[in-house]
């Protein structure tokens, strides 16, 4: 079995530090999802529920093969993504990746053909005390927490190592290779969700939290998929 570095020794594209991270989850209506999937994707489920995550954080240290990080792109992001399978592979679809950083949206979209969109947005973590702002989309508070041991249900939702996209025409499979997320408990959480009505959702509830602690990241090459006919 490989190693995670010889892992990270294969070929890549693009790296990235990904920090201040809050997965917010919640179950969401099995058809409302199912009707946005692309062709050839499936819904994954568990315990036979649907999910949606609303996700903040801040990207860093952003760099290409044989570059040092980029010093003048460092942005806040915030995605709205659910669970998927491709032949059985799971991974994620990501129903919108907001971002304060035009450039970084150009990046996204012109490159891997992600669904981002240039947005206002806010965050702030100092002493533990942790606040998101996206007007008219998405705004939290809350309070980092102990270190916490990832259930089923948890490792479900973050360990995901396979995000699938769609130029509209063909579907695509970008594979990301990073150590296991280290998870935190999240207290005294307040939000309001104005981002899950913008694709055909209810605001969401009953949220399941957890915090994450940095991680350092790498996409490997994405690859276009054989089409399959539903």
């Amino acid at each position: 079995m490989k190693s995670c570095n010889q892992i990270l020794s294969n070929r890549w594209v693009i790296a990235q530090r990904w920090s201040h991270v809050q997965f917010l989850s919640f179950r969401c209506d099995f058809e409302a999802i199912s009707n946005q999937l692309p062709s050839g994707l499936d819904l994954d489920l568990f315990d036979g529920s649907a999910w949606l995550s609303i996700v903040p954080f801040y990207m860093s240290h952003i760099r290409f093969p044989i570059m040092p990080a980029l010093p003048f792109i460092s942005l806040w992001e915030l995605n709205l993504r659910t669970y998927v399978t491709y032949r059985g592979r799971p991974g994620v679809l990501f129903l919108t990746l907001d971002t304060d950083s035009r450039l970084g949206q150009w990046i996204a979209t012109r490159v891997f053909h992600l669904p981002y969109r240039v947005r206002q947005m806010k965050g702030d973590v100092q002493a533990g005390r942790y606040s998101f702002t996206a007007p008219d989309s998405f705004s939290m508070k809350s309070e980092v927490g102990a270190s916490i041991a990832a259930d089923a249900l948890d490792r479900w939702l973050v360990e995901r190592y396979h995000l699938y996209t769609t130029d509209g025409t063909s579907l695509y499979r970008g594979d990301v290779v990073h150590e296991p997320w280290r998870l935190r408990q999240v207290d005294d959480l307040r939000w309001q969700d104005q981002l899950s009505p913008q694709f055909g959702f209810d605001s969401a509830i009953d949220l399941r939290a957890r915090y994450a602690e940095p991680i350092d990241v790498r996409f490997k090459p994405f690859v276009k998929l054989p089409e399959i006919k539903r």
